[in-house]
C-alpha cells in the first residue's frame, strides 16, 4: 500500500488548494462586479425615470446588454468547469472561417490596425454554428488579450479544417504551455498583462472537442501558437 501522506504534505496540499481557492474567487468576483453594479444602477434609474423615450432608448439596451455580458460569463464559467450541458445545442450548419474571422476580430475589441494577416482558404466548417464561433471567438480573444503584436492566422484543408493563430509576443515556460487550456490557470504574463479568468483556452477545447474537433496549444519561436481543427463542411 501506498505511504500515507506526511502531515507536512498534508499541510502544503491545503495552503495550495486555498490559494487556488483565493485566486479563483477574487478573480471571479472582480468579473462580474462590473456588469453586476451596472444592472443595479440601471435598475435605480429605472425605478425614477419619467421619460418613457430614455427608458426605451437608453436604459433598456443598457440593461439588455449588461445582462447579455453576464449570461455569457456565467456559460463561460460553467463550460469551463466541465459543465457540458452548459454548452450551447443549435441547428448543425457551415461557416466560411476566413470571413467569420475578421467579423470575430472586431467583436473582441481587436484593433482594426492589427487585422489578422490571414492565409489559406476560403475554407468551410459544418457543426454547430453557436459553438464552433464560440470557440474562435475564444482563441482570438486570447490573441487580443495577451498578444504582443499582429496575430497570423492560416487555415488549412484536409480531411478537417485546421485554424492555426500564431499570436507573438515572449515565450513560454513548459508548465505554463501545459497548464493553458485547463480553467482558471494564468501563467505569470498574462497576470501581468491583463485581466481575465483564465477561462478562455479550455472554452475553446470543450466546444471544439463537442463540435467533433481539437485545440492545441505550444509556444513557438517569437509567440504562441493555438491550432482549432474541426469537421470540414460537406462538398455539395
Amino acid at each position: 500500500m501506498p505511504a500515507s501522506p506526511s502531515a507536512e504534505q498534508l499541510a502544503a496540499q491545503a495552503a495550495e488548494l486555498e490559494a487556488i481557492r483565493r485566486r479563483v474567487i477574487n478573480v471571479v468576483g472582480h468579473e462580474l462586479r462590473t456588469p453586476v453594479t451596472t444592472i443595479h444602477g440601471l435598475a435605480t434609474e429605472l425605478e425614477s425615470a419619467e421619460d418613457l423615450d430614455t427608458v426605451r432608448t437608453v436604459i433598456g439596451p443598457a440593461l439588455l446588454r449588461n445582462a447579455e455580458r453576464l449570461t455569457t460569463l456565467l456559460d463561460d464559467l460553467l463550460v469551463a468547469s466541465g459543465i457540458q450541458t452548459a454548452i450551447p445545442v443549435d441547428t448543425p450548419g457551415t461557416v466560411e472561417l476566413r470571413t467569420e474571422i475578421v467579423q470575430l476580430w472586431a467583436d473582441v475589441g481587436g484593433a482594426p490596425s492589427e487585422q489578422p494577416v490571414v492565409t489559406g482558404g476560403p475554407v468551410e466548417v459544418s457543426g454547430p454554428l453557436v459553438g464552433v464561433r464560440r470557440a474562435l471567438r475564444a482563441v482570438l480573444d486570447n490573441a487580443v488579450r495577451y498578444g504582443s503584436g499582429t496575430p497570423r492566422i492560416t487555415l488549412t484543408d484536409g480531411d478537417q479544417v485546421g485554424v492555426e493563430v500564431f499570436s507573438p509576443g515572449p515565450p513560454l515556460k513548459p508548465d505554463e504551455v501545459h497548464l493553458a487550456t485547463e480553467a482558471f490557470f494564468r501563467g505569470e504574463r498574462a497576470v501581468t498583462t491583463a485581466a481575465g479568468l483564465g477561462i478562455g483556452l479550455s472554452i475553446a477545447k470543450a466546444v471544439a472537442e463537442r463540435a467533433g474537433g481539437t485545440v492545441e496549444f505550444e509556444s513557438t519561436a517569437g509567440g504562441t501558437t493555438t491550432r482549432i481543427e474541426l469537421p470540414k463542411a460537406p462538398t455539395q
